[in-house]
């Protein structure tokens, strides 16, 4: 492997000038190669091309380019107020890079997982490593042919391979990780960087709610779940995990979802713009998710040879194996609420899972919307569901096990920086106050100007 930490020590990625050339750089590369980027995507989960540029291609670029838009203010000094006992001096906070940082990343959306962390590391004045996944490896081998080319080969290494790679990776001390991934995986990552102090961003995930309670929108409520869902069959880590729905709402609405999905996706039993499953490891562990009591009232269809589920919604009780993790496929188990407090009784089932990377409220009562104002979660939206990623001015991240630490837009660039304090104090003036021994009356004198 490439020693990059010698290359950030010669300075050059503290140059905002070499900031700028490496993201304009990148912003290229995505640009040029957009149908081969596409190929790579459907060859790894069956992404059509719309899809790959919706979701990741022009993610990437719509997020660069505000990077770049922003950088020239973020990088600067901040000046914060001095105390008075303090004066005549100056203080500041300056953004530093961190140094040579290590990006862990999905298969479940390879390049916008890899590039959007890569474009905050940049941004910020790192040297990067990038382990992408194993399970999307034309996407992997992509990015480790193409990086190379187009950004500095000094400053920015791919290393492709497995756990056994992985692991090697977590025995060298860097400066910060940043990994996306399961819960499961973050454990050992964490355990491993905690050998070295070193700090982690951890993009997780979990059990998602969605609530449908007090709302005439039926029709826009459903095109819009079924779009978060379905969208990468299911394979996003802010989808709608489960539904509460208010009980009178609940024949309607499943009749509006199945017509949205159908419109979008295809037929009920032969899905034509759908994603499929990874690998037959998920599908089989999806497979087992059907068959504990529940209705199917919609799709239900599984194809191991082709990898793929059909969009499928099922009626079920809270004790169902499917609520007992993060589904992460294009499973939606709706469950009816109490009619005769609908979203007390959503809340009170949220509680009974860890706090989630998002939850979403589909409801036209203001009272139903200040009810979750306490809810713990990563992100909230109210009558939308997933949309809150592609605001870039919006920080993406979890609370406890749904993760920590932010990324997207300025939030991945402070992640990505130490924020070093600074004091600039005067040499002329050196007031005897400030030092021992103290008479009453200096003390009571820096107590007053404290």
């Amino acid at each position: 492997m490439k020693d990059l930490k010698k290359y950030f020590e010669t300075g050059v990625t503290l140059d905002v000038s070499w900031r700028r050339t490496q993201l304009q750089a990148l912003i290229r590369m995505v640009e040029e190669n957009e149908d081969a980027l596409a190929r790579a995507l459907h060859q790894d989960l069956g992404k059509t091309p719309q899809e790959a540029w919706l979701t990741e291609i022009g993610f990437v670029v719509h997020e660069a380019r505000f990077v770049l838009r922003h950088l020239a203010r973020w990088t600067k000094k901040r000046r914060v107020r001095t105390p008075a006992f303090l004066c005549p001096a100056s203080s500041g906070v300056r953004p530093m890079p961190r140094g040579e940082v290590l990006i862990i990343s999905p298969w479940n959306y390879p390049i916008q997982l890899t590039l959007s962390p890569l474009v905050a590391a940049l941004a910020a004045g790192n040297v990067v490593v990038i382990k992408p996944s194993e399970y999307a490896p034309a996407t992997s081998e992509w990015l480790a042919r193409s990086l190379p080319r187009y950004l500095d080969a000094q400053a920015v290494e791919v290393v492709q391979g497995g756990p056994d790679e992985t692991s090697a990776l977590l025995k060298r001390p860097f400066d910060l990780i940043f990994f996306t991934g399961s819960a499961q995986t973050a454990r050992h990552i964490a355990r491993a960087a905690a050998e070295h102090l070193t700090p982690t961003v951890l993009e997780l995930g979990g059990k998602s709610p969605c609530v449908v309670a007090h709302t005439q929108h039926l029709r826009t409520a459903a095109r819009r779940i079924a779009f978060a869902k379905f969208t990468n069959a299911g394979q996003t880590c802010v989808a709608p995990d489960y539904l509460l729905v208010e009980p009178t709402l609940k024949t309607a609405f499943v009749e509006h979802l199945t017509q949205a999905i159908v419109e979008m996706f295809g037929p009920e039993n032969a899905p034509v713009r759908m994603a499929r499953i990874v690998n037959r490891r998920h599908f089989d562990r999806l497979s087992a998710l059907f068959g504990h009591g529940e209705s199917v009232l919609f799709g239900g269809h599984r194809d191991a040879d082709a990898l793929l589920i059909a969009p499928t919604l099922m009626s079920v009780e809270p004790s169902h194996p499917v609520m007992s993790e993060e589904i992460f496929g294009p499973l939606l188990p709706i469950l009816e609420l109490d009619s005769t407090d609908p979203i007390a009784d959503a809340l009170r089932r949220i509680s009974d899972h860890p706090s989630p990377l998002a939850a979403y409220l589909f409801s036209d009562e203001a009272a139903d919307l200040r009810a979750f104002d306490g809810l713990l979660c990563g992100g909230f939206a109210h009558n939308d569901a997933l949309m809150h990623l592609a605001n870039v001015h919006l920080p993406f991240g979890g609370v406890a096990t749904s993760g920590h630490g932010a990324s997207h837009g300025f939030a991945g660039f402070h992640a990505f920086s130490h924020w070093r304090a600074e004091l600039d104090q005067s040499a002329v003036v050196d007031p005897d106050l400030r030092y021992p021994p103290y008479s009453g009356r200096d003390l009571r004198t820096l107590k007053w100007l404290m």
